[in-house]
């Protein structure tokens, strides 16, 4: 079930959104994905799918999938556009060995499950230290200043949601403060950076 996201310029794999399992208060009462079930309710049938897929998926089937699409790059993927690719220990050695059986694809993969002591103990060990993984740490106007200093301190990356007002040493999202359709597909200062970054989209 993997798409090609024209929004964002990348391949992209989803989950239902009852796999967001570590989301704030925050992140629940603004997930944009409550008003795409509104205007698509077809959906839920697609999101019994998308978690089909996963649950099955390997490292493997997922580099075969890849190259027999033929829309657009497949150096870049995203999980997830919608749902969390992250939640439960069994999710985060899957990802792991998605990872070392793709060397040549770059995984964006936003989370929330750093909240989980557990899993986040887990991403660090296992996920953090792979160089095709972007991994970056979900975080809203709920969540402490101390908690976004500890994810840093540990190497890190986020991205912040949820208040326009300027946040220093942040970059930017061309995406959503310049409205750049697909700039996903080339950014390397932001999420892709191969570096620790802090970027910030912009709330619409």
């Amino acid at each position: 079930m993997i798409r090609f996201c024209q929004d964002i310029g990348l391949w992209a794999l989803d989950r239902p959104v009852s796999s967001c399992l570590h989301r704030t208060r925050f992140c629940a009462a603004h997930c944009y994905n409550r008003k795409l079930y509104r205007l698509y309710p077809a959906m839920k049938t697609r999101d019994q799918k998308n978690e089909t897929y996963w649950q099955g998926l390997t490292g493997q089937a997922l580099g075969q999938d890849l190259k027999r699409k033929r829309k657009g790059p497949n150096g870049r993927l995203r999980l997830c556009t919608r749902g969390e690719p992250f939640s439960t220990e069994q999710d985060v050695l899957k990802v792991l060995e998605i990872l070392r059986a793709n060397r040549r694809v770059l995984l964006w993969i936003p989370t929330r499950a750093w909240r989980n002591k557990a899993l986040r103990n887990m991403i660090e060990q296992h996920v953090l230290p792979e160089k095709n993984a972007r991994v970056l740490a979900s975080i809203d106007p709920s969540n402490t200043q101390q908690e976004i200093e500890g994810l840093r301190a540990s190497g890190w990356s986020t991205m912040f949601f949820g208040d326009n007002t300027e946040r220093t040493g942040s970059y930017r999202c061309p995406k959503t403060w310049q409205g750049r359709k697909g700039a996903c597909s080339t950014c390397q200062a932001g999420c892709f950076s191969a570096s620790r970054v802090d970027v910030h989209l912009k709330t619409h």
